[in-house]
């Protein structure tokens, strides 16, 4: 044997033709799915505890609209320091013809659906809320078959159908069910359920828009489009509609600073975990609002779900994330 035999030899890696980088490359993917992983379930934790301060304010009396202002301040602040650091232009690329229009539907579709959706918190229980809220990806599902054509076969709409019953299971109406909350409770859960589900839609166009508009565009653009258009829709509406108050003391300042600066860290760290996980397993992570929301509710504000709203939470979240892995699993074979 030649020493350049002997050299060939020493050198050929044990598992089978794999190269120590192409092993290393295996082992940095797995380090980055699972920081995505942390990433995405952290984004919950952050996007929960927003919704968690929503209700605190609302059981204070602060009105939706005033809520969502207060949110709207802090994430266009932060997302214009974001773009600073970043050295990219808030209002996005000039260069792409219709882009910005585009922008503007994706920040106002988001900020309508967020005020929908902090309205729902405010009459429901948070657990309620958040769960009818998360029909997402039912929607996303419709809008990017309508607006990407991508498909939406028998499978996506046998588990719309089956969402929707959940729905009716987190809702009790008194017709089905024979303990109900009275026509009062019953006429909020309505019409926190509605809002919820226009808020769904509204979210799920914004997402759509996104992967429309594409990676030409920061995410911090993103950021600034939707708290800019939320900031002035809501400060019209909130005079328009309800009657908005001055927070009174140190925790209720804090509580609406807080409101802002969860939901961006959410933003953020949603947006570096979709970049690190695969779609489909980061559909698991994503669903851990719901599990946050059921603690929060239980713990903070005493709101202790019956086993129909449990049962109602499990078909929803169960047909959502059946949704995510059908159309990873599909793509990816």
């Amino acid at each position: 044997m030649t020493n350049r035999e002997e050299a060939a030899t020493e050198t050929t890696p044990l598992v089978g033709n794999t190269s120590a980088a192409e092993l290393e490359a295996a082992s940095q993917r797995r380090r980055d799915e699972l920081k995505g992983y942390v990433f995405m379930a952290l984004s919950a934790l952050g996007f929960a505890t927003n919704s968690a301060c929503v209700k605190a304010l609302a059981i204070a009396n602060f009105p939706s609209l005033e809520i969502v202002f207060a949110r709207s301040v802090v994430q266009l602040a932060l997302g214009l320091l974001g773009c600073l650091y970043y050295r990219v232009s808030p209002m996005g690329p000039s260069n792409a013809n219709g882009l910005r229009k585009w922008l503007v539907l994706r920040g106002a579709a988001g900020a309508f659906g967020n005020a929908c959706f902090f309205y729902a918190v405010s009459v429901m229980t948070l657990a309620d809320a958040t769960v009818v809220f998360f029909t997402g990806p039912v929607f996303s599902a419709i809008f990017a078959n309508l607006m990407l054509g991508e498909p939406y076969d028998g499978f996506d709409k046998i588990a719309s159908a089956v969402c929707m019953l959940g729905i009716v299971l987190v809702l009790k109406p008194s017709a089905l069910f024979s303990e109900h909350l009275g026509m009062l409770g019953e006429m909020h859960q309505v019409r926190g359920a509605a809002a919820a589900l226009i808020g769904a839609m509204s979210g799920a166009l914004a997402y759509c828009v996104v992967r429309k508009v594409g990676r030409g565009v920061h995410a911090m653009v993103h950021v600034v489009y939707f708290g800019f258009l939320s900031f002035v829709g809501s400060s019209i509406a909130m005079f328009a509609f309800q009657n908005p108050r001055l927070p009174q003391t140190t925790y209720e300042w804090t509580v609406m600073a807080m409101v802002g600066s969860f939901a961006y860290l959410g933003q953020v760290l949603l947006n570096r975990g979709l970049q690190l996980a695969p779609a489909g397993p980061g559909t698991l992570m994503r669903n851990m609002d719901v599990v946050f929301a059921f603690l929060f509710g239980i713990t903070l504000f005493d709101e202790v779900p019956d086993w129909i709203s449990v049962l109602g939470a499990a078909v929803i979240v169960g047909c959502t994330i059946a949704m995510g892995l059908h159309k990873w699993f599909s793509h990816t074979t």
